[in-house]
Formats: C-alpha cells, structure tokens, sequence
C-alpha cells in the first residue's frame, strides 16, 4: 500500500484510510466485546459468577475508555490495541485460576472460558510483531502453566486430579501449538510485507515509488475525494551528475526527499516520479497555502549543500482535481503548468488552476 510519510524518517508510511480503518475495526472489536461481557452476565443470571461480576464490567470499561481516547486522538492505535490486549489477557488468566476454584468436585473438564486462549494467542500475531507477539504468547502460556500445575498439585480433589489433568495438558499443548504455528505464519507474513513495502518504495530516497502513488490516486478517484498534485522538477540536474559525479546527484535527491518530507501537511504523501521528477499528493489546498508550502520548499532547497552543489532550484506545478477526475487529467495539467514555470525562467511555481482554487 501507498503510505503517508512520517517527517522523521524517510520510510512509507501507511495511508490515513488506512488507519481509519482499523480504527473503525477496533471501535468494532470494543463494541462486540463490551456486547460479549454483557451477554455473558445476562446468561449468569440472577446467580453470578464472583469472578465475573467485577471483573466483565471492569474490562468493558477499560475497552471504552480506550475508545474514546483514541477518538479523542489522546492514545495511538496501537496503544489503544496494546492496552485492549492486555485487559483480555488479565482477565482471561484470571478466569482460568478461577475456575478452578469454583467448579464442581466431580468435573472432568475445563470450563467454557479457556476457549478464548485461542483467540488471544491468535490476536497476539494480529497486532503485534512477530517476536513480540511470540514473547506474549509464550508468557501467556507460561502462566498458564504455573497455574494448572498449582491447582493440580494443590487445590483439585484426588477424584477429579485424573481427568483434570488430562484436560488440562491438552489445553496447554494446544496453546503451545497454535503459538508455534503463529509465530512462523508471523514471520513469513513480516517478508511478504516487507516485500510488499520494498515493491511500494523508492531505493534511493526512501520515498513511494510511482506505481504507488498512481495507486494512490485510483484509490482516491474511487472514493470521490479531491486533492492537490504538486508535481515538480529540479533545475538542471543533469548539470549536477556531469560536473560533480552520479553519487553527489544522489546527495541532491535524497536531500530534495527529506526536504519534501519536512514540509508535508497532515495527510500529504511524497513521491518519487521519476528521474528529478517528485510528485506530492496533498489535500485539497487554497492557492495561497499551497504557494506558501512549496516557497518554504524553495527556501529551504536553496540552503542545502550537498558536496560542491550549493543550493537546489525546482520547477513546480500544481493542479487540483475535481471529485471523481481521471488522475491522467490531473497530472496533466501539473505537468503543463511545471512546463510553464519552466518557460518563465525556472525556480518558480506556477498553479494550473488559480482562478477555480481561489473561488473555493
């Protein structure tokens, strides 16, 4: 996927649809689980369960709040994920102690709750690294051994030792697997990633490459949405590679890159087009917050050194699209008006739709 790119490093970062998203999946997950803990309560009924009738009202809590600081924008989503996580897994471990402590002398098998061990042993590679998550998973699997062998040894009649424990070795061996087999499904899908991501980026700049920003603009054709292409050329960059050498051409690129970077507003994206050719997709802009943007690039381009190159001048070319426009007609148009700053002696900008972004 094309990612929005953070101003500290130049990698790609993921797109703002992307994370609403997942914050809309998560918002998701706390509403069923909240649905979940009620249920459960509901089905207990009028004799609840000692464990249950803190400790389920206690996590739906927890679930919310970190809802509403997510969307309050105080917590990150991985954060709000991690806190969630954690939450389950408390109260999953504590309901397996539990159990034991309330069943019935005669029980030959663990109780309903220890099916969810399976879920969170499957969440932990959901959202967390592969050696992460394989470090909580198998920190969930060790306490969840401590107490099996304590309540066996100590705290389980004679009579039902026998079949509780057989239950219960089963029930561990089958977190040990699933954590096994996770943790290679884990790190194969963190190589296809980063073989996705390597295929999305370019080499030298650590920018987006073109195929992901014409990604980008699909993706953003299909959902309607405007935005702003600015599309810009440094000036007589072949100049640079035949009197300084290819590797001080590169110095330039990447400095132009993180110059880029400096400058995105919330929801921009950088690209590399191609050659001296970067592209940036930006939310829809005003004509003069956009000029003052890339004046800013500018200034900033003309202090940089790179070697023997002392500053770096650019032709720029801005064009917004309507909703629902042919991203081809967009760059078209960008490209025109970069041409045009160009015919007007270079180191400029010109915007191909004033008279339209000024009425806006």
């Amino acid at each position: 996927m094309f990612k929005f790119l953070r101003r500290s490093a130049p990698t790609v970062p993921e797109p703002v649809s992307w994370h609403a998203g997942q914050g809309r999946m998560f918002m998701t997950l706390v509403w069923l689980a909240c649905l979940a803990c009620g249920a459960a309560l509901i089905s207990q009924a009028p004799h609840f369960d000692p464990l249950d009738v803190w400790a389920l009202p206690l996590l739906s809590l927890i679930m919310l709040s970190l809802q509403l600081l997510l969307s309050a924008g105080q917590l990150t989503l991985q954060t709000a994920v991690t806190g969630a996580f954690a939450g389950t897994a408390a109260y999953v471990l504590l309901a397996l102690n539990h159990q034991f402590n309330v069943m019935p002398r005669t029980s030959w098998t663990l109780m309903e709750n220890t099916y969810w061990f399976a879920v969170l042993y499957a969440a932990a590679f959901l959202v967390f690294p592969p050696r992460q998550a394989t470090r909580l998973a198998a920190a969930i699997l060790i306490l969840s051994v401590l107490i099996c062998t304590y309540h066996l040894l100590f705290t389980v009649s004679p009579l039902t030792r026998t079949h509780l424990t057989g239950a219960s070795v089963q029930f561990l061996l089958v977190g040990g697997v699933m954590t096994v087999i996770q943790a290679t499904l884990g790190v194969q899908r963190m190589r296809l990633l980063e073989s996705h991501t390597a295929a999305y980026t370019d080499t030298l700049t650590g920018l987006a490459n073109r195929r992901a920003a014409e990604e980008r603009l699909s993706a953003l054709t299909r959902q309607g949405e405007t935005y702003t292409l600015v599309l810009f050329d440094l000036d007589h960059f072949k100049r640079v590679n035949d009197m300084h050498g290819h590797a001080t051409g590169d110095l330039v690129l990447r400095g132009v890159a993180q110059v880029a970077l400096g400058h995105l507003p919330q929801g921009g994206a950088a690209a590399r087009w191609g050659g001296e050719e970067f592209l940036l997709i930006l939310p829809e802009q005003r004509d003069r917050h956009v000029r003052s943007l890339l004046d800013a690039m500018r200034l900033e381009l003309r202090h940089q050194r790179h070697g023997n190159v002392s500053g770096v001048t650019a032709c720029f070319g801005v064009a917004t699209a309507h909703a629902g426009e042919d991203p081809e007609r967009v760059l078209e148009r960008a490209d025109a008006a970069m041409y045009t700053a160009k015919q007007k002696g270079r180191n400029d900008v010109h915007l191909a739709d004033l008279r339209r972004t000024q009425m806006g």
